[in-house]
């Protein structure tokens, strides 16, 4: 699984930034390529789930 990172935050499910890293609260994509290129559309850069929940 794959989330969007952006200015200090995350895109949540509603489609706002927010700092929360609860996975469950985070729009979330099954492939690299989906949420690379809706990361490319909104500036922002991917990052794999395991990376977030380990911090």
């Amino acid at each position: 699984m794959y989330v969007v990172k952006v200015f200090h935050g995350y895109i949540s499910k509603e489609g706002r930034r927010t700092r929360d890293k609860t996975p469950r609260n985070l729009l979330e994509f099954y492939t690299k390529k989906d949420s690379e290129k809706f990361a490319d559309k909104i500036g922002g850069r991917v990052k794999k789930l395991e990376e977030i929940t380990k911090a």
